[in-house]
């Protein structure tokens, strides 16, 4: 009986022919994915706006789990109601006077600026304004697109509270799904990092919640003192842009000051020193205690990802550049670096 011959071992060459191949293919099928979540890359924002509510409402159903011991669907609606009600008795409560303030200092900024421009230079800032200033049809389109984006982000964001909802009712369900679509190899690290990033991102969100509520008691108190007018809206607005990495902050001190500038010299110094000595604080003292329980990212990495975030997707890039920082850190240390340390 004859026996047929194996066939001989590849050469070194063509190993490397198909070592070339194999990397060609890969590249080319992570380029297309790349085009392909570019083209998408208003739902891929929309679902990573779902799945930070999904991580807002399951911190807050494992809070009240902890307190009280309750099924995990049920603490889930309560959590929520808890949300919703907290939201809605602050609006009752403050509601009017939120209005009152904002309308107060959507008046009293103009003067600001004006004040600003006479303390500056009448004629600089004309210059500047004209130079950066579009004309009357640009300025029109860029309203028109204004609109337009707002119309969307609100259309977007029930959205999002919406898949977060769902997400947040069965996320076991949805993990194991994306899981199986992978090789068997990678379904354990991939979900090792998939939970590290879900933890990064929940103490990253309470983090960043703390850090919101002391911002805004901090300016409260600290305009009230110094006698600037709309100070609970100023505090308002400061404490929502300090959801922004390293950039809110500043954005959220220009109302402040800019209205300080009102009442003269003297109530815009003291108002710089205090948003000055406020950043120091919190940026030296409180912001390395919230660290502590969440990811550390270096602060260059989080500025250049803002612009990034921005430059790519515009304001709504800026808006969540933080938490996509997070998430993009943890998994690439995860996958990439970890993975290269524990090889070597």
């Amino acid at each position: 009986m004859n026996i047929p011959d194996r066939p001989p071992p590849p050469s070194d060459r063509q190993q490397m022919v198909a070592d070339f191949a194999l990397r060609t293919v890969v590249a080319i099928a992570l380029a297309a994915l790349a085009l392909l979540l570019w083209w998408l890359h208003d739902i891929v924002l929309l679902v990573f706006a779902a799945i930070l509510v999904a991580v807002i409402l399951h911190a807050a159903a494992a809070a009240l789990c902890r307190i009280v011991r309750l099924p995990r669907s049920i603490a889930l609606i309560l959590a929520g109601l808890v949300i919703i009600a907290v939201l809605a008795g602050g609006t009752m409560l403050f509601g009017r006077e939120i209005g009152s303030q904002l309308g107060k200092l959507g008046d009293s900024l103009p003067a600001a600026w004006q004040r600003f421009a006479q303390w500056i230079g009448e004629d600089r800032v004309r210059s500047v304004m004209n130079t950066a200033m579009p004309d009357g049809s640009t300025l029109a389109s860029m309203v028109q697109s204004a609109l337009a984006v707002a119309s969307s982000a609100v259309s977007g964001l029930i959205l999002a509270i919406l898949g977060g909802i769902y997400l947040a009712a069965d996320p076991d369900s949805y993990r194991r799904g994306m899981l199986a679509m992978l090789p068997h190899s990678a379904q354990g690290p991939v979900g090792e990092a998939s939970d590290a990033t879900a933890r990064a991102l929940r103490n990253w969100l309470l983090g960043q919640l703390v850090s919101m509520a002391a911002t805004f008691t901090a300016v409260l108190i600290g305009l009230s003192v110094i006698g600037v007018p709309s100070a609970l809206a100023l505090a308002i607005v400061a404490g929502l842009l300090e959801f922004i990495p390293l950039v809110g902050p500043f954005l959220g001190a220009i109302p402040a000051c800019l209205l300080a500038l009102t009442l003269g010299v003297e109530s815009f110094a003291w108002t710089v020193g205090f948003f000055v000595v406020w950043q120091q604080i919190e940026g030296n003292a409180m912001a390395p205690l919230v660290m502590r329980y969440a990811v550390s990212i270096p602060p260059a990495v989080t500025l250049f990802a803002l612009f990034i975030a921005g430059g790519l997707f515009g304001v709504v890039g800026i808006l969540i550049g933080g938490p996509l920082t997070v998430a993009a850190w943890v998994m690439v240390k995860h996958l990439w670096v970890d993975t290269r340390k524990a090889s070597a």
